[in-house]
C-alpha cells in the first residue's frame, strides 16, 4: 500500500526571530538610561524635600528680627522697698509722772492714708487714769501743806516749852549763886552743900542750852523733810499736768498718715486702730512726706563699682504693674553689709534711689525695683543679643537672604543683656535669626 504524503513535511519552516531579538537589545540601554534618569529625578526631589524640611525646621527653631535703629541702655536692677526720706515717728508718750508706766488706750486716731497738715490732731489717748491721779496728787499737796503748818506750830510749842525750862534752870542757877555768896557765915558743911548746888544748877543749865541747840537742829531737819515732801508732791502734780497735755498728739509736719502694725491674738498682723492699747515709747504711726519717696535696696559688692550718685533709674512697683516712675541714685553705702542667712563671704552694698515723680499711690513699705541706667549708646543698629554668636574670637550673625541664611561677621557695641548694638556688618532692615 502506498504511503500517504506527510503534510507537516511539506510545511515550510517558520521565519527566524533574530530580527526581533536584535531590536530589544537595541532598546535596552535606552530603557536603562531612562530608569537611571527617573531615579536621579526622584532622588533630587527627595533631597529638595529634605532641604525644604530642614529649612522649615530652621524657620521653626529660630525667630526672625529686623535690624532697627535705636538706643541701647545698660541697666542693672536692684530690688527693695519704698521709704520716705522725710518723716516723723509718732510714739506713745513716755510719762514723767511716777507710777505711769502702764499702757494707754487710743480714743481717736487719724485715718491711715489720710493727708494732714502740721498742727492737726493725729491721736488722742485715754487720760482718765491720769486725771484721777492728778486729783489725788493735788489732795496730797494740800495734805503736805497742812502737815508743814502743823509741824511748825508743834515745833514752836515744843521749843517754847524747852525755853521755859531753860529759863527756870537759869533762875535756879542764879538763886544757887546768890545763896553761895552767903557761905562765909555758914558752916563748912553748909558751904560745901551750897557749892554743890551751884555746880548742879550750872550743869543743868548748860545741858539745857545744849538741848535747845540740838532741838533747833532736829526741828529744822524735820521741817525740811516735810518741805521736801511737799515739793515732791508739787512737782508730781506739775509732771502729771504736763503729761496730760501729751495725751493729745498733734502733727509736727504735714504729710500722709501711715499706721504701724501689731501682732493680734493668733499671730495675725494688723494695723493699729482705735481702742488698741499701746505702751509708753511704742511707735504706732508715721507721718511721711510722700514727695520724698525713695527705694531702699542692696546691690552685690561686685557690681557696686558701676554705680554713681546721680545716675538715672526707672522705678517699678509690684503693687502697680506697668507703672514706671523716674528716679535717680541718691546715696550709696560706704560699707558692705552681710545678708541675714547667706554665706559670710557674700556682701551687699545699700543704695537708695530717689523718686523724681510724685504719686499719691506710692506709700512706704511697698516692694519695688529700680533699673539704674549705667551706660548708653544712642542712634545705633540694634539686634537681639541671642542673634549674635562667637567662634574663634569672631562675632557673627545669620542674615536671611534669597537663598536662605547667610553667615555674616559683625562688630558689636554695648550689650544691655537683651539687645546689642551693631557697629558694622549689618544694614537697617536686614532680618537676622535669633533664639
Amino acid at each position: 500500500m502506498p504511503s500517504l504524503p506527510n503534510p507537516e513535511a511539506n510545511t515550510p519552516p517558520p521565519a527566524p526571530e533574530a530580527p526581533r531579538r536584535s531590536l530589544t537589545r537595541q532598546l535596552f540601554p535606552y530603557v536603562v538610561l531612562v530608569g537611571i534618569g527617573a531615579g536621579i529625578l526622584l532622588f533630587m526631589n527627595y533631597l529638595n524635600q529634605q532641604k525644604a524640611q530642614k529649612a522649615a525646621a530652621v524657620e521653626t527653631t529660630y525667630k526672625l528680627a529686623t535690624v532697627t535703629r535705636g538706643n541701647v541702655n545698660l541697666q542693672l536692677r536692684l530690688n527693695g522697698f519704698t521709704t520716705a526720706r522725710e518723716y516723723v515717728n509718732i510714739t506713745a508718750p513716755r510719762l514723767r509722772g511716777r507710777g505711769m508706766e502702764r499702757g494707754m488706750n487710743i480714743l481717736k486716731l487719724a485715718p491711715a492714708g489720710s493727708f494732714i497738715k502740721q498742727g492737726d490732731l493725729v491721736a488722742e489717748l485715754d487720760a482718765q487714769t491720769l486725771k484721777d491721779r492728778i486729783d489725788d496728787e493735788v489732795d496730797n499737796v494740800h495734805q503736805k501743806e497742812n502737815d508743814v503748818k502743823k509741824l511748825k506750830v508743834q515745833q514752836e510749842l515744843d521749843m517754847e516749852t524747852l525755853r521755859q525750862t531753860l529759863r527756870v534752870s537759869k533762875s535756879e542757877l542764879d538763886k544757887a549763886q546768890l545763896d553761895f555768896r552767903t557761905s562765909e557765915v555758914r558752916t563748912p558743911v553748909d558751904q560745901e552743900l551750897l557749892k554743890l548746888m551751884v555746880d548742879e544748877a550750872e550743869a543743868r543749865y548748860k545741858q539745857l542750852n545744849l538741848d535747845v541747840a540740838q532741838k533747833e537742829i532736829s526741828q529744822r531737819a524735820d521741817l525740811r523733810i516735810k518741805e521736801i515732801e511737799l515739793q515732791i508732791a508739787k512737782r508730781d502734780v506739775e509732771r502729771y499736768t504736763r503729761d496730760l497735755d501729751r495725751f493729745v498728739i498733734r502733727a509736727s509736719m504735714s504729710g500722709m498718715v501711715v499706721m504701724q502694725t501689731i501682732n493680734r491674738p493668733g499671730g495675725d498682723q494688723q494695723q493699729i486702730q482705735e481702742g488698741d492699747t499701746i505702751n509708753p515709747g511704742q511707735p504706732f504711726m508715721k507721718i511721711v512726706d510722700v514727695s520724698s519717696m525713695q527705694v531702699e535696696g542692696t546691690i552685690n559688692q561686685a557690681e557696686s563699682s558701676h554705680f554713681r550718685i546721680g545716675q538715672l533709674a526707672t522705678v517699678g512697683l509690684d503693687a502697680f504693674p506697668g507703672a514706671a516712675f523716674r528716679g535717680r541714685v541718691h546715696s550709696i553705702g560706704a560699707l558692705a553689709t552681710q545678708p541675714g542667712r547667706q554665706q559670710y563671704y557674700i556682701r551687699n552694698v545699700p543704695i537708695r534711689v530717689q523718686m523724681l515723680q510724685f504719686d499719691q499711690r506710692v506709700i512706704p513699705d511697698l516692694t519695688a525695683s529700680a533699673d539704674v541706667a549705667l551706660e548708653a549708646e544712642e542712634d545705633v543698629l540694634v539686634v537681639p543679643t541671642s542673634a549674635v554668636a562667637m567662634e574663634d574670637g569672631t562675632e557673627y550673625v545669620y542674615v536671611r537672604g534669597s537663598k536662605g541664611f547667610e553667615r555674616r561677621p559683625v562688630k558689636t557695641g554695648l550689650n544691655s543683656g537683651t539687645h546689642v548694638a551693631i557697629l558694622d556688618g549689618l544694614q537697617e532692615g536686614d532680618q537676622v535669626r535669633f533664639n
